[in-house]
Parts: C-alpha cells; structure tokens; sequence
C-alpha cells in the first residue's frame, strides 16, 4: 500500500501537514470502501466503482429479472393447466358413465322406470359436463373463451347456448414463442362447431383489389418497373401503390412520344397495351431489387411480345371488403330475396336486399337472430356458419331465390351424398327392385331404381329421365323455392301426387319426400299445380358433446335403439376428444415445466457472471482492510510528530 512520500528536502510546515492530512483523507476513504464491500458483499457499488464490470453487471441483471419474469409466467401458466386438467378430467369421467348407460341401453328394451332412470342418468351427466365446460381460474374461462368472465355455456329449455369466444391467452415462458394457457371450447367439447362450410366464392378483380389480397393471398409486392416503347426506358415507380388500380392509374398517366397506355382490368387478369390500339414495341422489365412485373405477369424484357400484354392468375382472395357484385369470378350474384335459417322449430328470415359487400353479409347473418355465427376463411375464400345452441337442427336455405347458394352455404344441395342421408346412416336400397316409386296424378307410376346413384343430382336425374316421365303430364323434380329438400311438381288430375316406397328401402324417407315413420307421402294442390314438397334431407346437428347428451337423453327416454346406437358412436368421438385434449394438455404442462427448468438454470449462469463481476473477494478486501488501517496509523503518527516541531528542529 504506497504512502505518499516524505520530502528529505525542507518544506514548509503546512505543505507537510497538508500532505499528511491528505494521505490521512485518501486512507479513511479506502477504508470507508472496504467496510462497504464486507457490509454488502459488493466490490462495485457505483458505477465509478468499475464502468465496465458496471455495464456488464446491468445486462447481466436484465437477463437475470426477464428470466424471473420467465419463471413466474410459467408458474402461472402451470397453474392454468392444472385447473383445465380438472376440468377435463370431470368431462372424461362424465362421458365415461354416460358411454356405460348407452351401451347398456342399446342392447336392451328398457322398461318405462329404465328409461326414466337412464334418461336421468344422462341429464345428471350433461349438468357435470356443464359445470366442469364453465370452470374459471383466475376469473378466466378454462373451456371457453381466455376474455369471458362469465358463463360460457347457458343451460336453456331448448339446449345449451354457448356464449364463449374463441379466444386463447399466451404467455410468454421461454422457448421463442408464447404459449397457449388454455384450450377453447370447440377443442375439448365440440363447442362452436362449423355446421355448414361454404363454397368457395370465387372474386374477382377490381380496381379496389389490394396487392396484397392477389395470388390467393400470397400477395403482390409493390417496387419500381421500367417501360420502354423502342427507344428509351422509363423508371416508374410503384413502391407506394396499394391496390391495383393504383398502378392503373400510375401506367395510364405515362407518355411515350405522344403515345399513351391503357390498362384494362379483367376478373383475374389486366391487360396493358396503347390507348390507339396500334401495334409496337412495349418493353416491361423489373428494375433492379424487384419482381413486380413478374408477379403481375406483365414482364416483357425485351419487347417481343406485341401488345396487348396480358398479366393473367392474379386470383384475388375473398376478403370482408369484397364486393358482392365481384364474386362468382366478377358475374356477380343476386341476393335480393335472402336466406333462411332453420334452427329447431325457429325460422330466420335473413334480409340481404342492400348487402354490398361479404363483410355486410356477415353482419346481417350474425344479427339475424338465429343462433349461428358466420365467419369469412380467407385463406380459402368460402363463408362458414357456426353453430352457438346445441340440441337442435340446422338448415340454411333459399327464401325464393339462389342467394344460399350463390354464396355457398345452402346446407342442402343436389351435391349433397345419399351416404349422408337419414343422419349418416346413408340410403338402404333395394337389391330386388324399386326403391320408391312416385304416382302423377294421372295415374301413371314412376318406379325409381337408384342403381348407382351417388348424390341427390343423380336422383333427381333419374326421376327428370324416367321413360314413362317423357310427356305433357311429366313430373317436375328440383330443390325447394323455400327453404330446402326436394320438390315434386305436376299438372293436377284425378289422384294426388304420391310417392311411396318398398319395406326394405328407406329412400323416401331418407331423401324426404315421405313422412318419417310411414310409407307414403301424399302432395297437395297449390294454385293450379299439384305439388309435394318434401322436408330437408340433410339437417345439419349442431355438432359436440352438449349435442350429443341432449339428443341421447332424448333416444333414452323414447327407447329408439337406432338412435342410440347412433349416438353412441358419437358420444365415442365426444370422449375420445376430451381425452385427446387433456393429453395435449399434460404435454403443454410438461413443456411448461421443462422451459421453467431450464429458465431457472439459466438465471442461475446469469447471477453466478453477475456475481463474478460485482461481488467481492472477502479474502482480498480483508487483507485490504489490514494494509489500510496500518497505513492510517502510520499516517496519524507522521502527523503527530510533524505537529511538535519547532524552530529548532532546523537549526
């Protein structure tokens, strides 16, 4: 420990004691430092202490409070699972006890008190399935929507109404990307289901098309492109465009010795070529950095193609903003007379008169009352409905025109599957003959053999081509004006319009054309047109394990094995979900537990560099401390010895 060093020359009283008192002042402040550093443990205390180590210490430091943040995130995030593993658990064990009564009640003929008490049985567990579908941690839905605080599924008269949400809280644990903390009820029971998916919608251009919205979705990047017409390039720049007729309107203000551009846009295409219409060369080429003209399909580097120069497949994608008078490829289509939802014994009338957009269609779908959700998929331009009440059927139609069908979403149509029909049962045919017949009302019989008839179309084909239909009196076969199943349509005689079929086929009643329960369906007059209009064919079941407790609770009390047998192998699928989703929710836990971890080991690693730079050797400041205080009295007595001088000390 250096001591500042004493002059052998003379000096001045005050300079010495001023030396002195300064190294005295120096020595207390370094000791002052060293009870610090054994007092925190801290050999940097400031950031003039070590700017350096200080600077390392404070990143460090971040590390290590994002790796607490970690830690505690998980910790909650575990505790998520481990309430929606709970709730999982009760609907497992729920489902399994309802599985054991259906199988039992399936293969017996249950007395009055059986019924009552199975039916019982399965009410009980649709209510365990129900309070364990509303569990809430932390005033959050486990099953039903991350942002509602409130019951997702409503018991009504009716069926159970969801008023959850989809949406999923993440949470950030580690690992690169934020977690999922819960599961929505549509993953573990059913919930929200899609019971009509639309058909695609098929846009087309027009010049609100954004670029990004083109190539189904994969979007057109905006740069700069160069033009020439033979003789010079012209730069054009394009980077700000946002749609398509943005760059429409960038190419046809261009001039090219007197001569202009016109671009034309076509349902998927644009066609570029001179406003005169004379031939020429017309030269597009990407600049460098670019690729604009090669996306548009308008690259034409060295001019060899003559205009007209086509850009065709941009095939916009569908979005909310699409105009209604651009779907169907840019035909358009006529929504003017609406649609209709069915839902149980409800029918909504859906007015979609001054809809201009799919946007606004959605809209008055989801405020039209029903219990339904529509929602646009833009990744493959199609509308699809959800349903919101379990119990009932679905049945989305025509209200007298092809609105439900020019939009895709007529849940009953000639595409429609005989293996469909009757619930997925499919059509039983007749291996000995016809598997129905119709009576016009002269009297003449149509015997219908579905051979090998796959879809409602060939049926239909087959009725329309019948040899003995080939007349003034013919049936008239086609889907409802009104809502949805099959029509018959004839000119009025003696007899009724009928339709009836054979013991050992369902066709009829499959396609709906005859009450459920008989043999016969009987049509009626309607003006001057005898007609029989059959029921839907194909309702749509809400879907999930809500649904399927409530129609088996129903089959129970009425004893109707095929229904349950039905049921059953959709109460499976119900389980077999639930377990599914409990099972990624242990893999999530784990995961969890994993990241945590391995979080906490690196918080580890950070506060051991921390403590490397920071922390003090107790050892070294000891010995420090020693040297300082040895020094200090050294000091003190130097300043002793110099206060008793006087002037004979230099004499």
């Amino acid at each position: 420990m250096p001591l500042l060093p004493v002059s052998a020359n003379r000096t001045s009283t005050p300079l010495a004691a001023q030396r002195s008192l300064f190294q005295l002042n120096a020595d207390q402040i370094a000791l002052q430092r060293n009870f610090d550093q054994l007092s925190t443990g801290r050999r940097v205390l400031r950031l003039s202490d070590d700017p350096t180590a200080a600077g390392r210490a404070i990143s460090l430091q971040q590390g290590i409070d994002r790796g607490n943040q970690l830690i505690r995130n998980a910790d909650s995030t575990s505790a998520f699972f481990q309430s929606a593993d709970s709730a999982l658990d009760r609907i497992t064990a729920a489902l399994t006890e309802a599985r054991g009564v259906t199988v039992e009640a399936a293969q017996n003929i249950l007395s009055e008190d059986e019924q009552f008490a199975f039916a019982a049985t399965i009410r009980q567990t649709l209510d365990s399935v129900l309070s364990a579908g509303n569990s809430m941690f932390n005033r959050h839905q486990m099953l039903g929507g991350i942002l509602d605080s409130g019951q997702a599924y409503e018991s009504q008269f009716d069926g159970v109404l969801f008023g959850g949400n989809q949406a999923v809280g993440l949470a950030d644990i580690g690992g690169g990307k934020a977690t999922a903390i819960n599961v929505t009820g549509n993953e573990a029971l059913g919930a929200f289901s899609v019971v009509v998916k639309g058909q695609p919608l098929d846009a087309a251009l027009d010049r609100n098309t954004r670029l990004v919205d083109m190539k189904q979705g994969a979007g057109v990047k905006p740069g700069v492109i160069q033009i020439s017409d033979g003789n010079a390039w012209q730069t054009v720049d394009l980077s700000s465009a946002a749609s398509i007729g943005d760059i429409k309107d960038v190419l046809e203000s261009l001039n090219f010795n007197g001569r202009t551009i016109s671009v034309n846009i076509n349902p998927d295409s644009i066609r570029i070529e001179y406003t005169d219409g004379l031939p020429g060369t017309l030269a597009i080429d990407n600049t460098t950095g670019t690729t604009l003209a090669t996306d548009l399909g308008i690259e034409n580097a060295l001019g060899f193609n003559g205009p007209p120069i086509i850009g065709d497949r941009l095939s916009p994608r569908v979005t909310v903003n699409t105009k209604v008078s651009d779907l169907a490829s840019g035909v358009g289509v006529d929504l003017s007379d609406g649609i209709r939802i069915t839902q149980g014994e409800r029918t909504f009338t859906v007015d979609l008169s001054e809809v201009e957009t799919v946007g606004e269609v959605l809209i008055a779908i989801n405020r039209s009352g029903a219990d339904v959700r529509a929602e646009l998929s833009e990744n493959d331009g199609r509308i699809n409905i959800r349903s919101l009440r379990s119990g009932v059927d679905y049945s989305i139609g025509e209200n007298g025109g092809l609105a439900a069908e020019q939009l895709g979403i007529r849940s009953s149509t000639t595409e429609t599957l005989l293996t469909d029909l009757d619930r997925g049962r499919g059509v039983l045919k007749n291996p000995d003959g016809a598997d129905f017949s119709i009576t016009r009302p002269d009297g003449v019989v149509l015997s219908v053999e579905l051979g090998n008839a796959e879809t409602v179309g060939d049926v239909v084909d087959l009725i329309r081509n019948h040899p003995l239909n080939q007349d003034s009196a013919k049936v008239l076969v086609g889907l409802n004006d009104v809502g949805n199943g099959l029509q018959l349509k004839a000119p009025p005689g003696a007899n009724s319009l009928r339709v009836s079929q054979p013991g050992s086929s369902n066709a009829g009643v499959a396609l709906g054309l005859i009450p459920e329960g008989q043999t016969e369906g009987v049509g009626q007059i309607d003006g001057s047109v005898a007609t029989l209009v059959g029921r839907d064919y194909r309702p749509r079941e809400a879907g999930g394990t809500f649904d399927t407790l409530l129609r088996l609770e129903t089959a129970v009390r009425e004893n109707d094995i095929p229904e349950i047998t039905r049921l059953q192998a959709r109460l499976d699928d119900d389980l077999d979900r639930a377990s599914r989703t409990r099972g990624r929710v242990g893999v999530m836990a784990q995961s969890a537990d994993a990241l945590k971890t391995a979080v906490e080991d690196n918080v580890v690693v950070l506060t051991s560099q921390k403590s490397t730079e920071i922390d003090a050797d107790l050892a070294t400041v000891i010995s420090e401390l020693t040297q300082r205080q040895t020094t200090i009295e050294a000091s003190m007595r130097l300043i002793g010895q110099i206060s008793q001088l006087t002037v004979l000390n230099f004499l």
